[in-house]
């Protein structure tokens, strides 16, 4: 197993007081896989508040749910106390949760078997319900009754299709079948935590997974009630930004500005994330540009950076042939498209004169004369421009 000495001390150390440790969870499943865990959770028999007494550092993140972390020299860990959940009113959180005596009462809490998975340093691998197995077969099952463990906590649905599609998995016909029904439930679930599992259902080897949940409902709280040819999203590049673009094209009917960022809202996406998307599918709709001057005047919509994710998505969602494209973009990124990129200011305008509001004015003509011909676009050349266009456009008085 793939756990850092820090991890293993931290178990020492609980256990040295009289209490029981493993490491649970993700870093397991992922260390059995062969994978770098991104982060490590340690379950213990200890409470959270003497797990506090034996660290000298602890941040008390969830100690209603009997969470603490411990930060070590090289990274945080989780200590969770041994526990059992029961009544879960909201879908989402336990209304009771009560110590248990041993690991195997923790695990049987938890969602699916792969996650089920515990490991000691001298105890070895703890795997009641056949986790590991199921990591050969690349299954994705619930831990007992699906039904049971959706109606526990319904971003599990989620979580489900999420894990499937990451790691590559095939989901149990019995876990399938209970994800789908209770797949209205998500709609108990705040938008941010199901943005953060659709984020990462659809970054991962299998997007399309996405389908069966937005076609049984899961998603209508959201905006979001059909998707089209779903299967494309696994061509797109693997990032969040090509992938949530693509997603938003296959699912919208409408792609004027108001519609996306509304259903950008609906999951509490960030205006920035916001804008990119906007401009993205607005690019989508419109024609493809086919000269570089074109180009230039799009940057102001899209800017240069973006243009990559723009073609590919236009090559795999539209089918359209635009490899040309890529070296007139890579070619008009670096000539001049926004004012900011002219060799006079609006402070060199000032001084021969134009002020105000024509300042802006007179900018703007000169960069569409510089983004036709980008040898213009020098000092002289400019403020030359600038003073033949005085007359016809500073305003009187």
């Amino acid at each position: 197993m793939n756990i850092p000495t820090d991890v293993k001390k931290v178990i020492s150390i609980i256990e040295s007081a009289g209490y029981t440790a493993w490491a649970v969870g993700g870093c397991v499943r992922d260390s059995l896989l062969g994978k770098e865990p991104k982060d490590f959770d340690v379950a213990s028999s200890c409470p959270p508040e003497t797990v506090c007494t034996l660290f000298p550092k602890c941040i008390k993140t969830g100690i209603k749910y009997g969470t603490v972390t411990v930060i070590t020299d090289s990274m945080p860990v989780e200590v969770t106390v041994f526990r059992s959940e029961s009544g879960y009113r909201d879908s989402r959180h336990p209304d009771f949760v009560t110590p248990a005596e041993d690991i195997v009462t923790d695990l049987s809490r938890r969602d699916f078997t792969v996650n089920a998975l515990a490991w000691h340093p001298s105890r070895g691998l703890c795997d009641p319900f056949g986790g590991r197995q199921d990591l050969a077969n690349k299954i994705i099952r619930a831990v007992g009754d699906p039904n049971n463990r959706f109606d526990e906590d319904a971003l599990r649905i989620l979580r489900c299709f999420r894990f499937a599609s990451a790691l590559d998995f095939d989901i149990e016909t019995n876990t399938y079948n209970a994800a789908i029904e209770k797949s209205p439930n998500l709609c108990r679930i705040s938008a941010e935590r199901v943005r953060e599992e659709l984020l990462k259902l659809i970054s991962g080897s299998r997007p399309q997974l996405v389908a069966p949940v937005i076609d049984a409902g899961g998603l209508s709280a959201f905006g979001i009630r059909k998707i089209s040819n779903p299967i494309l999203l696994r061509n797109l590049p693997n990032n969040i930004t090509t992938r949530l673009a693509g997603f938003l094209w296959c699912c919208l009917e409408d792609y004027s500005k108001p519609n996306i960022e509304k259903t950008m809202s609906n999951l509490r996406m960030d205006k920035r994330a916001t804008a990119l998307m906007c401009a993205l599918i607005s690019e989508m709709s419109r024609p493809l540009p086919k000269t570089g001057v074109e180009v230039k005047k799009r940057f102001s919509c899209l800017a240069p950076e973006h243009w990559g994710i723009l073609l590919t998505m236009r090559r795999v969602l539209l089918g359209e042939e635009n490899s040309f494209l890529k070296d007139v973009v890579s070619k008009a990124s670096v000539e001049p498209w926004n004012r900011s990129m002219l060799k006079v200011t609006g402070n060199d305008l000032n001084l021969i004169g134009i002020k105000g509001i024509d300042t802006g004015r007179v900018l703007e003509i000169l960069l569409d004369k510089v983004i036709n011909d980008p040898a213009l676009n020098e000092y002289n050349t400019l403020i030359n421009i600038a003073a033949k266009l005085k007359s016809d456009i500073v305003t009187p008085g």
